[in-house]
Parts: structure tokens; sequence; C-alpha cells
């Protein structure tokens, strides 16, 4: 399969940016899973997603990507009231 830029069909890139997006997930539980053995300790570590409300009201998401995280931090929060607290932020945070 190749990206679209590359000459794929649109199947072939939609299926390459799944495997990408899986792919992140994947890595990051195997880290979260392996951060605490590295430093002998125990325990576990959650990992944290960055799908938000519209990407879900949308049906714009990828089964296993970060939708699958164990928390979601932003996931109730629309891209416009997170990048309007971003402004905010940047002001009043600084």
């Amino acid at each position: 399969p190749r990206f679209k830029v590359d000459g794929g069909s649109r199947g072939e890139n939609l299926a390459l940016q799944n495997i990408q997006a899986r792919l992140r997930m994947v890595v990051a539980f195997m880290l979260a899973q392996l951060l605490l053995w590295v430093r002998g300790q125990e325990g576990f570590l959650l990992v944290l997603g960055s799908a938000n409300v519209d990407e879900g009201l949308r049906g714009y998401l990828t089964k296993y990507d970060c939708s699958s995280a164990d928390i979601n931090p932003i996931g109730g929060i629309s891209k416009t009231d997170i990048r309007a607290f971003l402004q905010w932020g940047a002001v009043h945070l600084s």
C-alpha cells in the first residue's frame, strides 16, 4: 500500500493513516508498562488520550487510536473551546 501522495488509492491512504494512529497507541501503552520496570519501580501508568468531543460526535476517529486511552482529559471539550482556552492561557498564564 502507498499513501495518496505516492500514487496510492484513497483506501490505501486511509489504511496507512489508521495504522499510524494505532501504532502510536500501541507504543504509548508499551512505554507506560515498561517505564516503571526500567526504573525498578512497581505499579502502572495510565495512557492519556487526545481525542475531543467533536471527533467522537462526527465519528472522525480510528478504532483503537487515542480514543482507546485510559484517560481522555479533553474528551468532553470541543475544538473551539480548547482553542479559546489555549489563547486565553497564552495571555493570562504566561
